[in-house]
C-alpha cells in the first residue's frame, strides 16, 4: 500500500496508523484533522485508501465524503462512534465502502480495512486490467472511467463497481443481498442502498425502470444487466478518442 489519508482527530489517527501497520509494516500514513488538509499533502495517484472520522469535520458528513470522491476512488471508510443507525446510512448512501464504529480493537480495524480492500478489488493491479464494452456503453477498469458513446458517464465508485458487477453477470439475475454484501461487506447493514444506488445508475445511464434497456428489476430477487453481451477489450488498449470511436463501430482495435 502507498498512502492512506486519515482525517481524524490525533487519537484516532494514532489508533488507525496502528492498526494499519499490523497488515502494512512500513505504511506512514497521510494524516489530519480535515479533508482539505490531507489532499494538500498528497496526489489522487497515490492514494489507496481513505479513512474518514465525522466527529473531526468542520462540514457535514456528506460534503467531506463528496469532497473526497472529487479527488479519489480509492476505498473510503467511516470511523464512526454513532448507536445509531442515521450516520451509518448516510455514509453508505453518500458513497462511503464501509463504516466501522468505533472503539474496537487493532485487530479487528485491521481486518475491516483489508476486507473493504478486497471487496473493492483495490489489491489487484487495475493498469493489467481490461476495459469491458456492451453496445455503446464502456468501461475503464484501470482508471473507472464510463462512456457512453463518446459521452463521459460521471459514476460515483460505488455505482461503477455496482454496473461493473450487473454487467459481469451479464444475464443471470444478481440477487440484492449479493449486491449489498459484496458492495458494502457482510458487516454492514446495506439493506436498500442497492435499489437506490440502481436508481442513480439508470438516470445517468437514461434508463427507463418501466421499459428498461440496460438494468432490470426481477421483482422479489435482483437486478439483471439486460443490454448486449459484454466484449472483453485488449489491457494494453488505451482508450482515446480513436480507438473508442472504433470500439463502437465494432472494428477490431
Amino acid at each position: 500500500m502507498k498512502s492512506v489519508l486519515i482525517a481524524a482527530d490525533p487519537a484516532t489517527t494514532k489508533f488507525a496508523t496502528l492498526a494499519l501497520r499490523l497488515r502494512w509494516p512500513d505504511i506512514e500514513p497521510v494524516a489530519a484533522p480535515t479533508v482539505a488538509q490531507c489532499i494538500a499533502k498528497t496526489d489522487k495517484q497515490s492514494t489507496d485508501l481513505v479513512l474518514l472520522q465525522p466527529q473531526s469535520q468542520d462540514r457535514e458528513l456528506t460534503e467531506a465524503i463528496e469532497e473526497v470522491r472529487q479527488f479519489t476512488a480509492a476505498p473510503l471508510l467511516v470511523l464512526g462512534r454513532q448507536d445509531d443507525q442515521v450516520e451509518v446510512v448516510m455514509a453508505l448512501s453518500s458513497d462511503a465502502d464501509g463504516y466501522i464504529k468505533l472503539p474496537c480493537n487493532l485487530t479487528e480495524l485491521t481486518m475491516r480495512i483489508w476486507a473493504v480492500m478486497r471487496r473493492t478489488g483495490m489489491t489487484i493491479n487495475h493498469q493489467n486490467e481490461a476495459s469491458l464494452r456492451t453496445s455503446q456503453l464502456i468501461l475503464n477498469l484501470a482508471t473507472h472511467e464510463a462512456l457512453l458513446g463518446t459521452q463521459p458517464i460521471h459514476l460515483t465508485a460505488t455505482e461503477f463497481r455496482l454496473l461493473h458487477m450487473l454487467i459481469r453477470n451479464s444475464g443471470s439475475v444478481v440477487s440484492h443481498s449479493t449486491l449489498e454484501s459484496t458492495l458494502w461487506g457482510e458487516d454492514t447493514d446495506g439493506h436498500g442502498l442497492a435499489k437506490k444506488y440502481v436508481q442513480r445508475l439508470r438516470r445517468k445511464l437514461g434508463d427507463n425502470a418501466k421499459t428498461p434497456c440496460w438494468i432490470a428489476c426481477i421483482h422479489g430477487f435482483g437486478y439483471q444487466f439486460i443490454g448486449p453481451a459484454p466484449i472483453i477489450c485488449d489491457s494494453s488498449v488505451n482508450l482515446t478518442d480513436e480507438t473508442i470511436t472504433k470500439l463502437l463501430a465494432g472494428v477490431p482495435v
